[in-house]
């Protein structure tokens, strides 16, 4: 809440610097503003997985095209912290990832912060329609 005070503050000072008058002014629209901003910011997804065995290593990865032997070419992710009870939590933004969680692998979509199951054809058909648009 506060950021969003100090940013409708600095929008409406720059009102000021540009229109003339006083910030008071031009508050109400620049507190508008400063909401539409931190609404505009993309939600996140968080995905936790068991932590790694001695037997079996968790893993997520963010697919970024296609590869001529493993069909998809993968970034492997760190972890961004554990969670209190020793699993790992990532937090992912919009795309397309698998997942290993010691048990299966699974492709999955995030979109607007939520988690969808998706099937390999629909990652290669979007990845490529992706490279084609680059």
């Amino acid at each position: 809440m506060k950021k969003v005070m100090v940013r409708a503050w600095e929008i409406a000072k720059a009102a000021v610097a540009k229109f003339g008058g006083k910030a008071k002014e031009y508050f109400s629209q620049a507190l508008t503003m400063a909401w539409k901003e931190v609404k505009a910011v993309k939600k996140k997804f968080e995905l936790e997985l068991k932590a790694d065995t001695k037997k079996t290593k968790t893993w997520v990865a963010e697919i970024t095209g296609t590869h001529p032997v493993y069909k998809l070419a993968r970034k492997f992710l760190n972890k961004d912290w554990d969670n209190e009870y020793g699993e790992k939590v990532f937090r992912l933004n919009d795309g397309f990832y698998e997942f290993f969680n010691g048990k299966r692998k699974q492709l999955f979509q995030v979109v607007d912060g939520e988690y969808v199951e998706v099937d390999l054809d629909r990652v290669l058909v979007a990845v490529q329609e992706e490279s084609r648009s680059v």
